[in-house]
């Protein structure tokens, strides 16, 4: 299922629905015409996603066996606003020097563990979000990224356990000021400023994935082509990330793990670099997951 969080135009209750091809699946309408019960937002979902997914396919299954006209549960996606589709996860970490060949353009040196960082929720943003650069951000590039979300509460594992623990993936934009970046060892302050970290447009459970470690990622600027990868270059595997967290950390469910971005990045250039202005659109796309979108302003 792809899952998301949002807005009805003129509404300001968050739902949760699912995406189909071109409009989005309210569940709680129709579960309360077929009188079964369905949870009502990401956070109930969260909680016990085992239950919500068994709810969701149950209501699917019913309306699929009474042939309802499904237009009558539908919303386009004209008229939605996006919402992250986490809102306030436990804990934020992210990958660096994930890929090689981007690590070979920036003049790093490849790890033998994986790198990681912190972020924080205020840097959270939505698919088709504006995204504002900070008074002091001066050289700003665009990471496209895997995003894990964690269902299941885990610690000290095994990767077996690990993978089990994976919700879903999603898509995100690790935005960097790079001068900031490096003004101190942790690389927070260029990582975490609002809006700097946004995800979406949808979390697409695991079954819908054939192979995490298989997928096409490319990046556009004003839809030219900056970034073209696959997962199939990580360093370090989802598995292995979620896997060496847990050493560290008890995960919980709802939180996000960013994985590492491939080469193309503004800063791999060495001259005459072209960092992010106003109105300029990144679109990153993540084969099996959909197309983040957002605009710089």
């Amino acid at each position: 299922m792809k899952l998301l969080r949002y807005l009805k135009k003129g509404f300001t209750t968050e739902k949760l629905g699912i995406q189909l091809e071109n409009s989005v699946l309210d569940t709680s309408k129709l579960g309360e015409h077929l009188n079964l019960n369905v949870l009502q937002t990401m956070n109930d979902f969260l909680n016990d996603s085992q239950t919500a997914t068994e709810q969701l396919h149950t209501v699917q299954l019913k309306a699929k066996q009474l042939n309802l006209d499904s237009s009558q549960y539908t919303i386009s996606l004209s008229d939605i606003h996006y919402l992250p589709p986490v809102k306030h996860p436990e804990k934020i970490i992210s990958v660096g020097l994930n890929y090689v060949e981007h690590i070979k353009s920036i003049g790093g040196e490849v790890p033998t563990s994986p790198v990681f960082f912190g972020m924080f929720s205020n840097a959270l943003a939505a698919h088709n979000q504006v995204i504002p650069l900070p008074a002091v951000a001066r050289e700003v590039d665009y990471e496209a990224e895997l995003v894990i979300i964690i269902g299941k509460e885990i610690n000290s594992v095994c990767e077996k356990l690990a993978a089990d623990a994976i919700l879903g993936y999603s898509i995100g934009n690790d935005l960097t000021e790079r001068t900031l970046q490096y003004q101190t060892s942790q690389w927070m302050i260029g990582k975490s400023m609002d809006y700097f970290a946004p995800i979406g447009p949808v979390l697409v459970t695991k079954d819908e994935i054939e192979d995490v470690q298989n997928l096409k990622i490319t990046t556009r600027r004003n839809g030219s082509v900056v970034q073209l990868g696959s997962t199939k270059d990580m360093l370090f595997s989802v598995v292995q990330i979620v896997t060496e967290i847990a050493q560290y950390m008890t995960l919980k469910p709802g939180d996000v793990i960013f994985t590492g971005t491939p080469k193309g990045v503004i800063s791999e250039t060495d001259s005459d670099r072209d960092w992010l202005r106003p109105k300029d659109r990144i679109d990153i796309t993540i084969e099996g997951i959909g197309t983040l979108s957002n605009t710089i302003a």
